[in-house]
């Protein structure tokens, strides 16, 4: 009984609590990253990081081409990378200790995913903070955490790989910038900081990933209009420190990246260069790009059924993969292993159904809120409207974040990593959704009524994010097509019994 009190203490301490979880996380990802040490690269790409630093510092911002290999543009008779330049910058210090011998892949790997984790779980006990906890959200606060730490981004995707290391960082950004607008919108203010803040997360997930970074700065010019917007329609000043600072600091994040753009490709709109290396490994690519471009909305089907419904590693009759004609005229590949959101994040998506009851049951309320924030009526209620959050900007920031999404679904390839590119849009959703279950009585009493089944749904998110990350550690990069001909789970038996026997 005294330790279930000690622990039942650490559990309600916030403070002791993350602090309990951080070395979770660290020694918990370390393991499943393995070989979590500084050693000699193995693999050529790994270095890419390493050179773009050692050139940086020399002003030059090209790469080794030994080192990036066919994942590199050439321009001007030079080769470059098209990642940004954060995952450079965290080598720094060993730049200034001359080890960029050493791959510290696995290492940034595992900072970054710590770094989100930690961001979602300050969310999830800043909303039992302002909540309160009470018997009857005890559990949905509890079986979030346990979301969060064991299972979805956290644990679906750990592979050491650069363009891992990329997506985690920029991921970790994000998961900041989810941070203080889930804050922002719940306490009903942004403050200076937390646009500062918001502002500096969109600007660096610009510097390490462009889709992400996008969605972010989408995501924070909106919120920023409707703030202007209600500040403007209450005759207060807009030129304040609570939005010249943050603007400030996007700015200038933002002529960063214009200026590695320019050095690198002549313009500092551009991402990519035209000439790209790994061209040579898919020769029907340049007549596909000249066909249907980059980015195209009728592959948007064919995303859906990638990223919710993996119909599409499935035989038909034939012995063709289903859409496998849909697939090779729209896209490059489809990657290795079929996942879908609705095993690997149930739980978030269960909380995300409950905030569109809570909008649905509350669309009342939620309108009197919206005509009372654009000054539409001035009469007063007989009885105030429940406030959740004010919807224009809890909208501003979804469709922000919507962004990377559609993208990921329009992309001329599919890989298993994007799927790391929707967690920000179903974060922030999820958090909401969460504390309208914990701040609502009635939902909250719904929510305790099928309690068993949203703790079946922590156990299919967990123990699948689990089993996806095996699959994806055993999997094939690349087209999935020419891997699937005797089948998926031929495929998987064959490469299971192949990793028992020889290792990774």
């Amino acid at each position: 009984m005294k330790l279930q009190n000690e622990v039942r203490k650490l559990y309600d301490n916030d403070r002791w609590l993350q602090y309990i979880l951080l070395v979770f996380m660290v020694l918990f990802y370390g393991i499943i990253l393995s070989n979590a040490r500084l050693h000699q690269p193995t693999w050529p790409v790994n270095g890419t990081f390493n050179s773009m630093i050692d050139h940086l510092v020399h002003g030059q911002f090209d790469v080794d081409p030994n080192t990036i290999g066919r994942e590199g543009y050439l321009c001007n008779g030079r080769v470059y990378a098209y990642f940004g330049i954060t995952c450079a910058l965290v080598r720094l210090p060993f730049l200034l200790f001359h080890r960029l011998d050493l791959d510290v892949t696995r290492w940034s790997c595992l900072i970054a995913v710590c770094l989100a984790c930690m961001m979602k779980v300050k969310i999830v006990l800043f909303l039992r903070r302002y909540c309160g906890v009470t018997p009857a959200s005890e559990w949905a606060f509890g079986l979030m955490l346990a979301c969060i730490v064991l299972g979805g981004a956290a644990v679906g995707y750990l592979k050491a790989s650069i363009f891992q290391e990329v997506l985690y960082w920029a991921v970790g950004f994000a998961a900041v910038f989810v941070y203080f607008a889930v804050k922002g919108l719940v306490t009903g203010q942004f403050t200076a900081a937390e646009l500062s803040w918001m502002a500096f997360a969109a600007g660096f997930a610009t510097l390490t990933r462009v889709s992400t970074g996008i969605g972010l700065c989408v995501a924070f010019g909106l919120l920023l209009l409707v703030l202007l917007a209600q500040e403007f329609r209450a005759r207060r000043s807009v030129f304040t420190r609570r939005f010249l600072i943050p603007v400030a600091i996007l700015a200038v994040l933002l002529i960063a990246v214009g200026t590695v753009n320019y050095y690198r490709w002549g313009n500092p709109a551009a991402f990519t260069g035209s000439t790209y290396l790994g061209n040579i490994d898919y020769p029907d690519r340049i007549p596909r790009v000249h066909t249907y471009g980059f980015f195209n909305l009728a592959r948007i089907p064919l995303g859906l059924l990638y990223y919710f419904l993996p119909l599409w590693a499935m035989q038909g009759p034939d012995g063709r993969l289903l859409f496998e004609g849909t697939q090779t005229r729209l896209i490059d590949y489809l990657e290795l292993p079929p996942s879908s959101f609705f095993l690997t994040d149930l739980l978030p998506i269960a909380f995300i159904v409950f905030l569109a009851i809570a909008l649905w049951v509350g669309r009342r309320d939620l309108a009197l809120n919206l005509r009372k924030e654009w000054g539409f009526t001035q009469r007063e209620e007989t009885q105030p409207p429940f406030r959740l959050f004010s919807p224009v900007q809890g909208l501003a920031l979804a469709v922000g974040l919507a962004v990377p999404c559609v993208l990921m679904l329009t992309f001329i390839s599919m890989n298993y990593r994007y799927r790391m590119e929707f967690y920000p849009e179903m974060d922030l959703l999820a958090f909401l959704g969460l504390y309208a279950t914990v701040g609502n009585p009635a939902l909250l009493a719904r929510f305790n009524r099928c309690r068993r089944w949203m703790l079946a749904a922590a156990v299919v998110s967990i123990v699948s994010s689990f089993a996806m990350m095996v699959l994806y550690k055993i999997s094939d990069w690349g087209p999935s097509q020419p891997l699937l001909r005797d089948g998926v789970v031929h495929y998987y038996v064959h490469h299971a019994v192949y990793f028992l026997h020889h290792g990774s």
